[in-house]
């Protein structure tokens, strides 16, 4: 495979060097009552820089029942190879935008009385929870159970790598089986990630860039410095492929 097609994934990742905003409400806001589940997440995990992820499967198990007085938070975490059912209960009050928790005395997990706290905020339809997590910073973005999220931005949600095409040539991705990358984008932000081979045998660390952006009408801008570079986007087959273009190599991407 020609080394041009490597470099452009690193291009990629330098051309477009920040995470995105859009104030779209799809048409109001919901109430904080009702089943939350976790869509995706912004943190930083193993200490190398914060980046956008989608949950892993336990996390797609978990959710948050909210009623007006208690949180149930009916978590699953991987243990071995398996997701363990380990729920926690809380009695919860609001202020300033603050959810004020206590663990509820029918919590079968956690210290009962155990206080702790995380900041909220409803934009549009979506739930964002910020809290501290190991020290780091965390944003998780959640979804209600039963609402219609389709006005959403199209770029939000996940996407994996199925080829690229350079100078007259289709590079599938998995060829060889390092080739990968995707990109996960919520509508705060999103991140590419991409491994790329060092040669026939050997894979390079995979990696991870994280971006900030704006769009107007339909074009999309990198925020950075203070200046704003279009970014190449454009969707195609009712929004299920996202094609990133760069001089003469395109990459492709499907939503999942």
């Amino acid at each position: 495979m020609k080394k041009l097609i490597f470099s452009a994934l690193v291009a990629t990742a330098l051309f477009v060097s920040s995470c995105g905003k859009d104030d779209d409400n799809g048409g109001g806001s919901t109430s904080l009552t009702g089943d939350w589940y976790l869509y995706n997440i912004y943190n930083d995990p193993d200490g190398n820089g914060k980046s956008w992820a989608s949950p892993d499967n336990c996390s797609e198990k978990s959710y948050y029942s909210i009623s007006d007085k208690k949180i149930k938070y009916e978590w699953y975490g991987l243990e071995g190879s398996e997701c363990k059912y380990a729920p926690r209960y809380y009695n919860y009050t609001i202020n300033n935008g603050v959810i004020n928790m206590t663990v509820a005395e029918d919590s079968p997990n956690d210290k009962i009385g155990s206080k702790s706290s995380v900041k909220y905020e409803m934009k549009g339809k979506e739930l964002f929870f910020s809290f501290k997590s190991g020290g780091y910073d965390v944003i998780t973005v959640l979804h209600k159970k039963g609402v219609d999220y389709s006005y959403l931005d199209p770029l939000v949600g996940l996407w994996k790598l199925t080829k690229i095409e350079a100078e007259g040539t289709t590079y599938p991705a998995g060829t060889p089986a390092c080739f990968t990358g995707s990109i996960v984008a919520s509508s705060m932000g999103f991140s590419l990630y991409y491994t790329l081979p060092a040669n026939s045998t050997q894979c390079q660390a995979g990696k991870v860039e994280s971006y900030d952006y704006v769009k107007e009408g339909d074009k999309y801008y990198n925020v950075s410095n203070g200046q704003k570079v279009p970014l190449p986007f454009s969707f195609s087959n009712n929004n299920q492929t996202l094609t990133l273009s760069l001089g003469g190599t395109t990459m492709f991407f499907q939503k999942q």
